[in-house]
């Protein structure tokens, strides 16, 4: 009875260590249930609606994308895709895969719509240069954001230096009051390398690299002399921010002086042509039915 009752007992340890083991996943399961959870995490954080309803194409794409571009092509996207405003999860291997997935269905999608293969070929032209370009266009975007929104930060910043606080609280300052945008995530990048243990001057080229505009480049420049030579920050400051919101009025008449010259083109094409036939339609058909004037 007692060898019964042991083998009864040992029976069920095994039948209970087979069960377990039968629903514990093996390492491999785990990976991949771990990979899966990644790319949905990863497909959260992504803003745009298409990008995230692409991006489990895009991710079984990327053996093969990484496979593809050149050096020099890698090196200058992984500086752009950045700088465009993408998060941290897109790649350049993203980018290719995108790439790559437009040039083969755009042709199938025109070929299959319009039967010409002409318009296939420019399909896939089209689909292999289209990400590069919307790289291109939300990284001039981004810059121009930037340079918009720089005098208005350059007071806050003048503002707080004079009141007796060091850059860095400034700095600190200046971003809690910012509205959320490209020039708010830059002077946390800022922060945050000063604080990794960056000098100011290092911090502040560093931006220029980044967004590498006139205005930018030049506002970075004065400030890392002036660290230099140990002039006063605050009014060094106080020169840069005269100078944006005179840059930034000079800006603004530029582009109304660009507006009324645009205007010229639909003036002459639409409205003219338009206020001409009113006056001189009726006399002309007056001259035409009436016999004379």
């Amino acid at each position: 009875m007692v060898a019964f009752y042991f083998l009864a007992l040992l029976f069920g340890f095994a039948a209970a260590f087979v069960a377990v083991q039968a629903l514990t996943p093996s390492p491999s399961q785990v990976y991949e249930l771990r990979q899966r959870a990644a790319s949905r995490a990863e497909a959260q954080s992504i803003q745009s609606p298409i990008l995230r309803l692409l991006w489990p194409l895009l991710s079984a794409l990327l053996p093969i994308a990484r496979k593809m571009g050149k050096p020099e092509y890698r090196e200058q996207k992984t500086r752009d895709i950045p700088l465009a405003g993408l998060p941290r999860v897109v790649t350049v291997d993203h980018l290719l895969a995108l790439k790559l997935l437009l040039t083969v269905s755009l042709p199938l999608i025109v070929l299959a719509e319009f039967q010409s293969v002409v318009l296939a070929v420019l399909g896939a032209g089209i689909g292999w240069i289209l990400p590069d370009r919307m790289i291109a266009e939300q990284k001039r975007a981004r810059e121009q954001k930037i340079v918009r929104a720089m005098p208005g930060a350059v007071d806050m910043l003048t503002l707080a230096v004079e009141a007796g606080m060091d850059f860095i609280a400034a700095l600190q300052r200046v971003m809690d009051k910012a509205a959320a945008g490209p020039l708010r995530e830059e002077i946390a990048t800022i922060i945050s390398d000063i604080r990794l243990g960056a000098s100011r001057s290092a911090a502040m080229r560093s931006f220029s690299q980044r967004i590498n505009v006139p205005e930018v480049v030049s506002f970075v420049g004065v400030l890392i002399q002036a660290d230099r030579l140990g002039a006063s920050i605050g009014e060094v400051l106080r020169n840069q921010a005269d100078r944006m919101r005179t840059e930034r009025f000079q800006r603004a008449e530029k582009a109304g002086a660009a507006a009324s010259q645009k205007l010229l083109v639909p003036l002459i094409l639409f409205i003219f042509p338009a206020v001409l036939i009113v006056i001189i339609g009726p006399v002309v058909l007056s001259f035409i039915y009436g016999g004379g004037f």
